[in-house]
């Protein structure tokens, strides 16, 4: 699994064997939450506000990373944004 991001309680990764779209999951002990690479918007599940708030603008400011951690780990469903 690709952790770009770690914080004390929560962690930011992208998975491989995934599906579209592509996406990838901010989980802590009692919430995980799958969001949309292109939107930024929450498609699966939830997390609390001031994770959320964090995790989504270090995604908006490296969504080059994130892409290529995404076409890295999903070869056979590459993400060109």
């Amino acid at each position: 699994m690709g952790k770009l991001l770690r914080r004390t309680n929560w962690y930011l990764e992208v998975r491989g064997r995934e599906h579209y779209p592509a996406h990838f999951h901010v989980v802590g002990p009692d919430f995980a939450a799958l969001v949309d690479m292109k939107t930024l918007a929450v498609i699966e599940g939830g997390m609390p506000r001031v994770i959320g708030k964090e995790a989504l603008e270090w995604a908006a400011a490296n969504g080059e990373r994130l892409v290529a951690e995404w076409n890295r780990m999903n070869p056979d469903l590459p993400f060109r944004p």
